[in-house]
């Protein structure tokens, strides 16, 4: 711990920022890698798996619209926003509609994902090392791993997410470094990186309304940004200044944009009347709004348990992963999918996140990448917290956590970057990478379908098998009967099933 206190005044802007020869070789040596990770064997399971039931055949309904093939006669998933389905139907319009080609797109997104955190990285930690720990963190993450081999939403969300973050990152280096263009474009279209970061956060919102979180802190951290800087022109009333100079740009392209975007993806894709929300009427833009509310409508009141759900405090301590499929073999091996994350790389960096946050109360330094790091990992983790006070939904799950993983990574990253350069230094980083890679090789049977024995699978739930399931609340009805013309009412009491509740605890079976 001295040596990073140490490095603390080593300031991330003093290190040489420009990207070298090694940064490319690192960059495709590990994009190489995550891909050849992800694309071999996706097609296995040969079968739709966990929510691929409705995503895939939405998907294949887009550019197919064959009820024959595609299993559906009209768009089952109205209650999420297009844009995800539709990167998935471009898959089954260049591969066919086979468990190939509906996870080609997710494929791509975990890779690209990986490629763009390395490349946040690199500008936020000014750093080579920390590039590599986090992007090769997030290429040997179970949870990523996972969902860019599955045709479900949540893999696009990071993949836009970061993007939108990258973009605005540029954006705060040109107005702190006063590289903002001098052309003779109007002010409003002279910040080419935030209206970039709109965009990307206006898609990530188009993937899954999860991606809105994004959309909240872009504008936090352009605000303080904005603040900041004002405050370094000796501005005497910065936070008026902010609101006067720069109030149109951020609404516009940090809100109005975004928006607009998300509206966009609708086009050809509103839904008719039989999806179970009231006819739309009136102009296009009437009925993507009777649309939204009726999605809110869905999931404000979705009360339905599942037995893979988990509150949101214990998705970080890995309380109860999510099986997308289990099989047995002719031979009694077990097969399955299983979307979890390491226990080892998790829990080592919520002490990353907590030093980290230690350290920028101490700094609080704009062009430091704490401030980043920490409105990350709180802007798409918290809200799901909050939620559980004030949304009466149940059926939540640990992989709704996936857009937090690239901050986590990061956390890990700043903490292996700053303990200096030494031998020791760069052993440590070695070891733990190692041991990162030791765990993913590991699981990967568990999250690839790779037959195992029975007892070879036990070994790998480890002490996680408290899967004793909560007594299920009794049913009572009342009944009226009619006999001999005399009605009789009586009042039964049913035992309730618990084969849709969570187990109470830490279960990964």
């Amino acid at each position: 711990m001295e040596e990073i206190a140490g490095a603390e005044e080593d300031r991330p802007e003093e290190r040489a920022p420009s990207w070298g020869r090694s940064d490319t070789w690192a960059l495709t040596v590990i994009a190489a890698v995550a891909a050849i990770l992800r694309i071999v064997r996706l097609d296995d399971p040969k079968v739709l798996v966990f929510d691929e039931t409705y995503y895939a055949k939405d998907a294949c309904w887009y550019v197919l619209s064959s009820p024959t093939t595609c299993g559906v006669e009209s768009e089952v998933t109205m209650v999420h926003p297009p844009l995800a389905k539709w990167l998935t139907a471009i898959g089954i319009r260049l591969f066919g509609y086979d468990t190939f080609g509906w996870r080609i797109a997710a494929a791509v997104a975990g890779i690209i994902t990986i490629a763009l955190l390395y490349l946040l990285a690199r500008r936020l930690l000014r750093s080579t090392t920390g590039a590599i720990i986090a992007s090769s963190l997030l290429a040997v993450d179970f949870l990523h791993f996972v969902e860019s081999r599955i045709a479900m939403l949540d893999i696009f969300v990071p993949l836009f997410g970061l993007a939108a973050i990258l973009f605005l990152v540029y954006d705060r280096d040109d107005l702190f470094d006063g590289r903002q263009p001098t052309s003779e474009l109007p002010k409003l279209l002279s910040r080419p990186w935030r209206i970039a970061a709109g965009g990307a956060a206006g898609l990530a919102l188009a993937s899954k309304w999860s991606g809105g979180f994004f959309i909240v802190m872009l504008l936090v951290l352009a605000v303080a940004w904005e603040w900041r800087a004002a405050r370094e022109r000796e501005d005497p009333r910065p936070a008026l200044g902010v609101l006067r100079h720069h109030g149109g740009s951020l609404v516009l392209w940090l809100v109005v944009f975004p928006l607009l975007v998300y509206s966009f993806t609708y086009i050809g894709r509103l839904p008719g009347p039989d999806d179970g929300c009231p006819e739309r009427d009136g102009i296009w833009i009437n009925r993507v709004v009777e649309q939204q509310k009726c999605m809110l409508s869905f999931h404000k009141d979705l009360g339905s348990d599942h037995s893979y759900q988990s509150p949101a405090w214990s998705w970080l301590l890995l309380k109860r992963p999510v099986s997308y499929y289990f099989d047995t073999d002719p031979n009694g091996d077990y097969k399955e999918v299983f979307a979890a994350g390491s226990p080892f790389v998790w829990w080592v960096s919520l002490l990353a996140l907590m030093f980290i946050a230690f350290r920028w109360i101490r700094r609080r330094d704009p062009r430091g990448p704490e401030g980043v790091i920490i409105a990350g990992f709180a802007f798409t983790y918290f809200p799901w917290l909050l939620a559980e006070f004030f949304s009466e939904r149940s059926a939540v799950f640990l992989f709704y956590l996936l857009p937090t993983i690239p901050f986590m990574c990061l956390a890990l990253a700043l903490i292996g970057s700053s303990i200096g350069r030494s031998w020791e230094a760069k052993a440590a980083i070695g070891i733990f990478l190692a041991a990162a890679v030791g765990f993913f090789v590991f699981y990967y049977p568990l999250l690839a379908k790779v037959p195992i024995p029975q007892k070879e699978w036990d070994r790998r739930i480890w002490v996680f098998d408290d899967c004793d399931k909560p007594p299920a609340d009794p049913t009572t009805s009342v009944v009226t009967e009619t006999t001999d013309n005399k009605t009789r009412t009586r009042t039964t009491v049913t035992t309730g099933s618990d084969k849709d509740l969570p187990p109470k605890g830490w279960c990964w079976i």
